[in-house]
This record gives C-alpha cells, sequence and structure tokens, in this order.
C-alpha cells in the first residue's frame, strides 16, 4: 500500500506524537509498505532522505507566527499533496488541526482515504488548542466560524484513531461519528530480559549516575506532566531513603523553575537533569523505579517504555495512565492531587526489592501482550486495508 504520514514535527525532532510516528512508518515499511512521511522543514535537516526504508519530504514551511503560521503551513501542504496526492491511497493525518483539514479537504479530488489520530485530550489536548486558536488577527469574529468550519471538515475523515476510551469519548462529545473511531493503543519495543545488577552498574556508569537507588521522571518539563509534583515530595522520600537521587529527563518551559524549586527546597544535590537525550532506552534501564504524576495523558510513551524496560512504574489514576497499568500488578497507581499518596507509593516500591522485581516482570509482560510496537503496527495496517478494501467500517470500535 501506498500511505503518507502527516506529521508537524518528525526525528530528529523527538516527542510523544513524533516516537510513535516513527515507529509506525518504520513498522511499515519493514513490512512492504511504501510510506511517505510529509512534515515541516527543519533547519540542518535534509529536505528529502530516506530514513529506515521512509521517504521523508521535510516540505511544510509554516509561516513566522500567528495568521501567517497557518497560511504558511497550509498553502505548503496543498502544495505537496496536489503534487503528490493522487500516488498515495491513504493519508494518515497525526493530530486534530490543519493537516488533517488539508487532507479532508482533498481526499475527493486527490482518491486517497484519511485516518485522523489525535494526539492528546482536554484543554491541552488537539481540540482544546483548536478551541483557542486564533484565525483571523484583524477580525476576531471570523475564529468561531472559521473552527467550526475546520472541525466539519475533518469529521468527514474515514477513520479516526483513539488513543483510549476517554479520548474516544471526547471525541463523540464534539460530534465525531462513533462507528467511525477505533481504538488502537501506543505501542513500544520491549526489552528481551530486564538488567541485573552488574548491567545496571555499567549503564550508570557510563551515563554518570550514582549507585543509590535511582527515581526517574522522563517527560516534558512542564506543569501537566508534573515532575514539580516529584520536586515537592523529594525530601519525605530522602528521609526515608537517603541515598535516592531523582532523574528528570526531558527538558521544558519549566525547567529553571523546577530548578530553583530544588535549591528552595534543599534537594538539589539528589536531582540530576539529563534534559533531551537520544538514548532514553539507557536511562530506563538505570532506573529503579519510574514515576509519572501527570495530569492526563492519551498514552503515555515514556510510561510504556518504562514498563518494557521492566521497571516497577507509580502513575496518576487519569486517562491513558489507567488502561497502561493494572493496579497493584503491574504498577501501582494513585490520584492525581495527593502528595501523601504519591509519597508512599513510591516509598513502598524503595522499600520492598521483591515488589519491585515482581511488578516490574509483570509490567514487561502486559507491554509485551497488549502495547508492543509489533501489536500497533498490525492494527493500524488493519485499519488502512480494511479502508482502502473498501470493507463496510473497521472491525473493532472503541465501544466493543
Amino acid at each position: 500500500m501506498r500511505i503518507c504520514l502527516c506529521i508537524s514535527y518528525f526525528p530528529p525532532v523527538v516527542g510523544g506524537a513524533e516516537r510513535q510516528t516513527a515507529r509506525l512508518a518504520a513498522g511499515l515499511a519493514a513490512l512492504g509498505d511504501e510510506v511517505t512521511v510529509v512534515t515541516r522543514a527543519l533547519a540542518g535537516a535534509p529536505a528529502r532522505e530516506t530514513w529506515r526504508g521512509v521517504k521523508v519530504c521535510r516540505s511544510i514551511r509554516p509561516g513566522r507566527r500567528g495568521f501567517l503560521f497557518g497560511l504558511g503551513y497550509t498553502v505548503s501542504l496543498v502544495r505537496f499533496l496536489f503534487h503528490h496526492g493522487p500516488q498515495f491511497q491513504l493519508v494518515h493525518a497525526v493530530g486534530v488541526h490543519l493537516g488533517a483539514y488539508v487532507a479532508c479537504r482533498l481526499r475527493h479530488r486527490m482518491g486517497f482515504a484519511v485516518v485522523v489520530r489525535p494526539t492528546g485530550m482536554g484543554q491541552n489536548g488537539d481540540l482544546g488548542r483548536l478551541d483557542r486558536m486564533p484565525f483571523w488577527p484583524l477580525w476576531r469574529a471570523g475564529d468561531a466560524p472559521t473552527r467550526r468550519h475546520i472541525l466539519d471538515t475533518i469529521r468527514r475523515a474515514d477513520a479516526f484513531v483513539s488513543l483510549n476510551r476517554e479520548m474516544a469519548a471526547e471525541l463523540c462529545s464534539r460530534g465525531f461519528p462513533p462507528e467511525r473511531i477505533v481504538q488502537i493503543a501506543s505501542g513500544v519495543s520491549v526489552d528481551s530480559a530486564i538488567q541485573g545488577p552488574e548491567a545496571k552498574r555499567a549503564i550508570r556508569e557510563r551515563l554518570g549516575l550514582p549507585a543509590g537507588p535511582i527515581l526517574l521522571f522522563v517527560g516534558r518539563l512542564n506543569e501537566h506532566k508534573g515532575a514539580g509534583r516529584l520536586l515537592r515530595i523529594l525530601p519525605r522520600l530522602l528521609a526515608r531513603h537517603a541515598d535516592l537521587t531523582l532523574v528528570l529527563l526531558g527538558d521544558g518551559p519549566q525547567r529553571r523553575e523546577l530548578e530553583g524549586l530544588g535549591e528552595k527546597l534543599g534537594v538539589s544535590s539528589h536531582v540530576r537533569w539529563l534534559g533531551e537525550r537520544p538514548d532514553p532506552e539507557e536511562v530506563f534501564r538505570a532506573a529503579d523505579v519510574f514515576a509519572l504524576p501527570t495530569q492526563g495523558e492519551g498514552m503515555s510513551n515514556a510510561l510504556l517504555e518504562a514498563m518494557a524496560a521492566g521497571l516497577p512504574c507509580v502513575a496518576t489514576r487519569v486517562s491513558g495512565n489507567v488502561e497502561a497499568l493494572t493496579d497493584e500488578e503491574s504498577g501501582l497507581l494513585v490520584k492525581l492531587d495527593d502528595p501523601g499518596g504519591l509519597t508512599e507509593a513510591i516509598g513502598r516500591l524503595l522499600d520492598d526489592g521483591a515488589l519491585c522485581a515482581r511488578m516490574g516482570r509483570m509490567a514487561q509482560a502486559r507491554v509485551r501482550t497488549h502495547f508492543s510496537e509489533e501489536r500497533m503496527v498490525e492494527a493500524y495496517r488493519g485499519l488502512y486495508y480494511r479502508l482502502v478494501s473498501g470493507t463496510k467500517g473497521p472491525e473493532e470500535t472503541w465501544r466493543r
């Protein structure tokens, strides 16, 4: 099949959506499909290249800001699809935004099917951001009808992929047809074995990390992801485990504020700021416990990757996390605004090596069964082939 994946960013720029799209593209190409990724132009990156059998075209050129951003994005993507669209049987747009709008506007003219996959939900998700997006800087009364037009157009896509049940419910509440919503979970590669003490010690030496227990957070450093919640409970954890180190993998707008918070709490010597790294798998293998106190998730790549590495995990009981983790089996779930519960759950794992080992094995087994990269690629491929072949509707909707 000839497939086009449309996404705003693609590696070397990395985030959850980018990592999932890269895995999907490479997986489809490995199975013999012709895959093209169209994405934003990136300084220092070639306009066209082949990556793991995937054609990458950095043809989208948004304007500098505001109205010009959207105009440039739309015009450059329309130009690309007018030129190349007839060669594609299916276009998969990542995100409910202008990329999905352009694909849906051109689907009949170009003859391809369209799949749209939101990247997030709630106020910080795709629909929440679209609701706040300005389109007419000199005529604000035009924003609301423009948003309605964009959403009405995107609702005409052939299928919508939801990462979890709450995301599907949000789509339905905004008028997306439920019979065209399919739930496909994210997928990650799974380690063949959990790291033993010697291997973990060697990895820590390479990364320059200390020998004591390591609590790991991976994600963007913003209020939503919740790294600050871990810093605030770190003094209580250190009272029980004086040699504990909190490792923060990621970067974001809150970094300086969080560094200041660490100094104010007197825990800076127990925090390692690793920033963005090209080898996150190494950091997972070096850790003892993973924590994700986020406000909400579609399906957290970091959480799945931690589980795949055999780490016992603590996560907030919010969308996405509750479908990834089984409480008291493959990890521990805690209430969002409960610092005492978060402290107790992490401390419980740090205190009990046997519990850590058991939950790590269960987490890895759960990912292998339900969230493997191979399973995710096959689910998307099955959806694509059903749509292109004209079979009536997806086999499995979110309501089942």
